[in-house]
């Protein structure tokens, strides 16, 4: 899918780069594959990759998992941030979501994203985790500890998350 997503937005673009884990199957594609420079910090640790391997000051991102980019849109997008009184322009869903892979960023977003991921509350993304049905309990279980019982500051009694406080 990232070829695919590459090729079309290539109209807008003289250079793209795919931030992956795997650089050499795109080896022949004409992009610019890279892995993350920050390993396991997530689209915030992608973004900053394309911002440091990019030769512009401005960069769009978008999501191996968005195929249908919206070329007029990027473009908009992209004349906002050339402006130069932003450092970046993204895409909101409603009044809510704020996509950041459908968003152009400045170059000098990347200090402060570097920052950011130097003072990370959770590294390994535990924090934002919950757990709303049995299937998600088991699916953490399975896939965070092996089976084993959760982080030592929760306990699983009766089904149930307890945080060790009656």
């Amino acid at each position: 899918m990232p070829k695919a997503i590459a090729r079309k937005v290539e109209r807008l673009f003289r250079e793209i780069i795919i931030v992956t884990t795997k650089p050499d199957l795109y080896a022949d594609t004409g992009f610019i594959a890279v892995e993350d420079i920050v390993k396991g910090a997530g689209p915030l640790g992608g973004i900053l990759t394309a911002l440091r391997h990019s030769t512009g000051d401005y960069s769009h991102v978008v999501a191996a998992d968005m195929p249908y980019p919206n070329l007029a849109h990027i473009a908009w997008m992209m004349q906002l941030l050339e402006r130069g009184d932003v450092d970046a322009v993204a895409t909101r869903e409603g009044c809510g979501h704020i996509e950041p892979f459908n968003s152009c960023f400045s170059l000098r977003c990347a200090p402060l994203i570097e920052e950011s991921l130097a003072r990370r509350f959770s590294p390994d993304w535990s924090m934002p985790l919950n757990f709303n049905t049995r299937a998600d309990v088991e699916r953490y279980l399975s896939r965070y500890h092996d089976g084993r019982i959760v982080p030592p500051h929760v306990t699983l009694r009766h089904g149930c998350f307890h945080n060790g406080s009656a």
